[in-house]
């Protein structure tokens, strides 16, 4: 038995290959370089334009809120929520400490991406049930999952886009202090 255990042990460890890379890593940096005015979904590239369902009826496209656009806005901040407990804490941080410090600088639109509820008619559901519905944010469905994709969402995962449609952040959600740095970098 011992012996079966040890074998299937050593069998299972060779199928990993070389294992000194993850024991002993480089410190080089393998991520591939950011061209800036690119499109793409790292800070300095450009976001590709989207269009996603939101709560209110209405279909929320990003190239309405940018430079030509019918509303245009000096930011666009993305949340991407999964209605979790941390997800409306971050939710309930932005709404209550963040928004009220740029009320009266610029325009900020604050988009709820729900990226897990699959549809429209869940998503609002959720918005409801979580105290958004009639607040400030505009809450959008990603139904297919395809801004998750494109800006490389996860939980908590908070982009900004200046008005000019370029990437300012892509991070996760941690105090809100990165959000308003960049929010006091972008606004008059």
């Amino acid at each position: 038995m011992i012996k079966a255990w040890l074998l299937l042990t050593l069998l299972a460890l060779s199928a990993c290959g070389n294992m000194a890379d993850d024991l002993n890593p480089s410190g080089d940096d393998l991520r591939p370089t950011i061209i800036a005015n690119t499109t793409g979904s790292q800070p300095s590239q450009m976001a590709a334009d989207f269009t996603a369902p939101a709560t209110n009826g209405t279909s929320f496209k990003l190239s309405d809120y940018l430079t030509g656009g019918a509303f245009v806005s000096d930011a666009v901040v993305l949340y991407f929520t999964m209605w979790c407990p941390i997800c409306i804490s971050h939710t309930d941080h932005i709404l209550y400490n963040i928004i009220p410090q740029f009320q009266n600088r610029g325009t900020v639109r604050y988009v709820l991406v729900d990226y897990v509820s699959g549809s429209i008619a869940s998503t609002t559901v959720s918005e409801a049930v979580n105290g958004y519905a009639g607040s400030i944010f505009i809450t959008i469905a990603d139904e297919n999952q395809s801004l998750l994709n494109q800006f490389q969402g996860a939980m908590g995962k908070t982009i900004v886009i200046d008005k000019h449609s370029v990437i300012q952040m892509n991070e996760d959600f941690r105090t809100g202090d990165k959000l308003i740095q960049t929010l006091n970098t972008i606004l008059p």
